[in-house]
């Protein structure tokens, strides 16, 4: 039996690794999905880090964003418009991008309590899955009011501008799109979540 468990402790290891490396690599991929039309640019990065949290426990979430913003810190160009460097994250836009690991905490561990009391798989009535829609609208949204929150005083902080002008340049011009970014994480995670948690489970030892 001990044999077993120190089998199962490195392909446990490696299966978290495999993650880890999976979510930071899409954070990078949907981050280069920008257009630049300011000091911050508009870019699908915030679906990588709602699907980080939505899928992946607290520790490979807060990891996988963290290795994020450590290859992006070194030099590698995975910020948006293959954007890299110290200078970057300490730049006018670094609070939306510090804050990455944060957001994706928070939505795994809401994420627990979705799994406990609102994720009723038996369940198919339209009360349980309004109810299902309901609570990751929710999580989602106070997750996007933390990112806009941080990132806009960072903003104010370095640039020097008013709350209003930081508003009127980091805010306003993404609501729309960032409402569309939380429907479509919404139904990814109503419709592929099951199927994902059940394949991680059946390759975890």
């Amino acid at each position: 039996m001990e044999q077993n468990k120190s089998k199962a402790q490195p392909m446990g290891l490696a299966l978290d690794v495999t993650l880890t490396a999976m979510f930071t690599a899409i954070t990078a991929v949907l981050s280069q999905v920008a257009i630049p039309i300011g000091p911050v640019p508009i870019s699908c990065s915030l679906i990588a880090v709602y699907l980080t949290g939505l899928l992946l426990s607290p520790k490979l979430a807060v990891l996988s964003q963290v290795v994020y913003l450590l290859l992006g810190a070194v030099g590698v160009p995975v910020f948006a418009n293959f954007g890299a460097g110290i200078a970057k994250l300490a730049g006018p836009t670094g609070g939306y991008l510090v804050v990455y690991p944060v957001l994706a905490l928070g939505i795994s561990l809401a994420m627990r309590l979705y799994d406990k009391k609102i994720a009723d798989k038996q369940s198919k009535s339209k009360a349980a899955l309004g109810k299902r829609v309901a609570f990751l609208a929710v999580t989602l949204t106070l997750a996007l009011v933390l990112c806009y929150a941080t990132g806009t005083i960072w903003f104010v902080l370095y640039s020097g501008a008013s709350f209003q002008k930081a508003l009127s340049l980091t805010v306003i011009p993404f609501i729309a799109g960032d409402i569309v970014k939380i429907i479509l994480c919404v139904i990814l995670t109503i419709s592929l979540r099951p199927l994902f948690l059940k394949t991680v489970k059946k390759h975890r030892p």
